[in-house]
């Protein structure tokens, strides 16, 4: 069975495979990598134009490492989860200044990188190098739990050991690098998680999921994710054409971006109701103002949280200090790096802002 579905595998990625990606088939791991940590949590429709940006932008590891910090997080910028960036520019640092600029070729060095775990080294050294290390990711779970029947929790300690076992187990020798895109891509085009093609499928004979009509129910996860609510009301005070923001310091997902004067609220609010808030009033101390409108709700979906923004516009009468905020021209916003929610706002021209 496990013969079986290894060879197979290489058979479909010969004959049918068509899933073409600008990082499928080189040997750079400079270029893998940047690959792997932009698809972090990113669809491959969303990432592609960021890769080919950095890579345009920063054409080698040396180029990266040197590069200012706020430049790097301005080409970031929309792709989300910041910690990501932060991670990979250590990274690239790490391997100027520790490895000379030559990216480590062993799966234990790779992985000793800032923000590089088991799956992202197994994919570098077995792309890069063809070292003999399986790729584990949701498409790759999914694939195995449902052609072995296996009901074990993908993120248990235990589903993550037997799966990582067995997914080593049926890796060829001397095509590690084919055979692990072959099972990612197969997942991605063929066992998808919703409407698999099965009819199509040339594991079909032999899936125990497809056998017992239990497709739909694999893989299992055994933790719900909850989805909490958040709600952003963003102050944006201008005083004659400048407007207050900050850098973010908090180690959260926004960490090293700039945000205007934030007020977070456990419950939606009316702009009547936000400006009589103690919240506001605080924020706002001795600053006189006027109104000049709110935006509409913005919406955010993140993977543990929803986040709701709007914007209430202000125009101060005298310049006001404002704890921990710096006045910036309105026309330099755009050398800042923002979460997306504001630069949806601000990409917004319906709004007529600034």
């Amino acid at each position: 069975m496990k013969t079986f579905f290894t060879a197979q595998l290489l058979e479909w990625n010969h004959q049918h495979n068509s899933r073409t990606m600008p990082w499928k088939g080189i040997k750079d791991p400079y270029h893998i990598w940047l690959s792997e940590i932009i698809l972090q949590q990113t669809r491959v429709e969303q990432g592609l134009p960021y890769y080919e940006r950095f890579i345009t932008t920063y054409p080698t590891i040396q180029d990266l490492a040197a590069a200012p910090d706020e430049a790097v997080f301005r080409l970031w910028q929309g792709l989300g989860y910041y910690a990501r960036c932060k991670n990979m520019l250590a990274a690239a640092r790490q391997v100027v200044q520790t490895y000379e600029g030559r990216f480590p070729d062993t799966y234990e060095h790779i992985q000793s990188l800032k923000g590089i775990g088991p799956y992202t080294a197994a994919a570098i050294a077995s792309f890069a190098f063809n070292s003999h290390h399986a790729v584990l990711d949701g498409n790759v779970f999914r694939v195995l739990s449902r052609y072995f029947g296996i009901d074990t929790p993908v993120d248990s300690t235990a589903g993550k050991k037997e799966f990582a076992a067995l997914a080593q187990e049926l890796l060829p020798a001397g095509q590690s690098a084919v055979y692990n895109q072959s099972i990612m891509d197969f997942g991605a085009g063929m066992c998808k998680p919703q409407q698999p093609l099965c009819h199509q499928c040339p594991l079909a004979g032999k899936c125990v999921a497809h056998r017992q009509q239990i497709v739909a129910l694999l893989p299992v996860k055994s933790k719900k994710l909850v989805i909490r609510k958040r709600y952003f009301y963003y102050i944006v005070l201008d005083y004659k054409g400048q407007v207050f923001i900050r850098k973010r310091t908090g180690n959260d997902i926004w960490q090293n971006l700039h945000e205007f004067i934030l007020l977070e609220t456990p419950a939606p609010m009316t702009a009547q109701e936000l400006q009589a808030s103690p919240g506001f009033e605080a924020l706002l101390q001795k600053v006189s103002y006027t109104v000049q409108g709110i935006s509409p709700a913005f919406k955010q979906q993140l993977t543990h949280q929803t986040i709701h923004s709007q914007f209430l516009l202000l125009s101060a009468a005298k310049k006001p200090a404002i704890a921990d905020y710096m006045a910036v021209p309105t026309k330099q916003l755009d050398n800042y790096a923002f979460p997306k929610t504001i630069t949806d706002f601000l990409e917004n021209k319906s709004l007529g802002l600034f």
